[in-house]
């Protein structure tokens, strides 16, 4: 599955034909700003249209073709980096920031850069521990999955499991319930192996539909051709049936994406099943009504936490970002939308400016 959302990408990415004629720059004025200090850095205007992908360079400024070297992508309310699926080039970024790092001309200091991956809802499900025990802690999140016109929560509960005595990475436990109509129930072993990460990309995983509980095992290009499931689990992934994943329409949202940048280890492993079934109960139609619930796309470092797409406006915060090339890192403010609708948030006025370090 993977590998299809990678070629799928990558071949809208390579086609003259979804991306949109370059423009040339248009001046921004000083006001408006969602922000009182992002007042310094370059302004600039991104005319992003009701459907197609808009290209940006940076240095020299202006909007391009996607045969050209450029380091942001607009579409519709996403933004891209030229990085992993989105891009050949090696940019990338980190955020959202205080907006008072425009203040300096140094960049901030950050952990790491974050390059495009492809993904959707669950694609932080867990916290990764590093050596040596090299393991993956789920969240505990509750994740919103919208199916048709029924509404469910979904709840990872664990990636281990004992196959013939020994211990297996790859299957899953899960809980989940239809919100406001259902028993929670509880699956266990969900084979997400794969055969193994030696196993050939088309080694077929499990897949779940959650109104009637049939478990399929399902290569990847069965998968992304089968509405019969909503979930499909493989290896550290877990996918949705919709968009880039599948044709059934399936849309998801972490109900506790906020807490993700700033979990640790430490947090996360002191969490079980039983600690977390209340934030489980807890979660109602009323804390799903607000989010965005959406399939598999490609994933930026701006994900949903740059702009209010309910409230068509941007969010007063700052970001990271690192050239095509890999060398030049910016500073990026969005000001202001004009005209904004349901489907863009029509001309995107920014900020940014050079940084050092």
């Amino acid at each position: 599955m993977r590998r299809a959302v990678y070629v799928t990408l990558l071949l809208a990415a390579c086609s003259d034909e979804a991306a949109v004629k370059p423009k040339a720059p248009v001046a921004v004025a000083d006001a408006g700003q969602t922000g009182a200090a992002i007042l310094s850095g370059t302004p600039f205007a991104v005319p992003v249209p009701e459907s197609g992908r808009v290209y940006l360079r940076l240095a020299p400024l202006g909007l391009v073709q996607p045969s050209e070297a450029w380091d942001l992508a607009f579409e519709g309310w996403d933004v891209f980096t030229n990085s992993g699926p989105s891009g050949a080039g090696k940019g990338g970024g980190f955020g959202p920031l205080d907006a008072p790092v425009f203040l300096s001309d140094l960049a901030p200091e950050i952990p790491f850069i974050t390059q495009d991956k492809p993904g959707g809802a669950f694609v932080d499900w867990y916290k990764y521990e590093g050596a040596p025990a090299h393991a993956l802690w789920s969240r505990f999140h509750v994740y919103g999955v919208k199916s048709g016109d029924r509404l469910w929560k979904v709840q990872v509960l664990g990636y281990y499991g004992d196959r013939d005595g020994a211990p297996v990475s790859g299957l899953y436990k899960v809980r989940y319930a239809e919100v406001g109509n259902g028993a929670t129930q509880e699956l266990d072993q969900l084979d997400g192996t794969a055969g193994g990460t030696a196993a050939p990309e088309s080694a077929p995983s499990e897949c779940l539909n959650l109104a009637t509980g049939k478990r399929t095992m399902l290569t990847p290009a069965a998968a992304l051709a089968s509405s019969a499931w909503d979930l499909c689990f493989r290896r550290s992934s877990i996918f949705v049936n919709g968009e880039l994943s599948g044709p059934r329409g399936v849309g998801a949202a972490d109900v506790s994406e906020a807490e993700t940048a700033g979990e640790t280890v430490e947090q996360v492993k002191a969490r079980s099943a039983d600690s977390e079934k209340a934030r489980f109960e807890a979660v109602d139609a009323s804390a799903l009504r607000s989010l965005a619930l959406r399939g598999d796309h490609v994933v930026s470092v701006f994900g949903n936490a740059w702009a209010d797409v309910g409230a068509r406006t941007p969010k007063s915060v700052a970001w990271l970002v690192v050239d095509a090339a890999g060398t030049q890192k910016y500073v990026l403010g969005f000001e202001r939308f004009e005209n904004p609708t349901a489907s863009s948030p029509g001309t995107v006025m920014i900020r940014f400016k050079p940084v050092k370090g």
